[in-house]
């Protein structure tokens, strides 16, 4: 087993689908939890007349609702850091995969330095609310 890492050494992405799919389990799967199918949606609470199967009838599934389901993070923005000498494309290709492919209604890309200074400050006040 070969453990590589998308990034090179000064954490500047390389290899982008890599990149993209473990930037989305860790998001998905790892901060967030498994998502529950709502049972308005899964179809397993339809009412079926006798002898027909789920779906329109002819063995289809029906398609209700998939679209949603294929982008998780649809329902929150998202934030992300990127380090202060990435380029001006990787930002854009970030940009691309967050809004595009996981369909994020918001998305900051912050420099790294900028979202510590935050924080520290945050914490140094002690306030509940920054």
């Amino acid at each position: 087993m070969e453990i590589r890492s998308p990034y090179d050494s000064d954490g500047i992405v390389e290899d982008w689908d890599a990149a993209a799919r473990l930037w989305e389990y860790s998001i998905t799967s790892r901060l967030t939890g498994a998502r529950p199918t709502s049972a308005a949606k899964n179809g397993l609470n339809d009412d079926k007349k006798e002898g027909e199967e789920a779906g329109d009838g002819d063995g289809d599934v029906a398609m209700e609702g998939i679209e949603e389901q294929e982008k998780p993070m649809s329902e929150h923005p998202l934030l992300m850091s990127e380090p202060a000498w990435n380029p001006a494309k990787h930002r854009a290709k970030c940009m691309e995969i967050a809004l595009e492919d996981w369909g994020a209604p918001a998305f900051w890309l912050g420099k790294t330095g900028v979202l510590a200074a935050y924080v520290h400050a945050c914490l140094e006040r002690q306030s509940t609310r920054c």
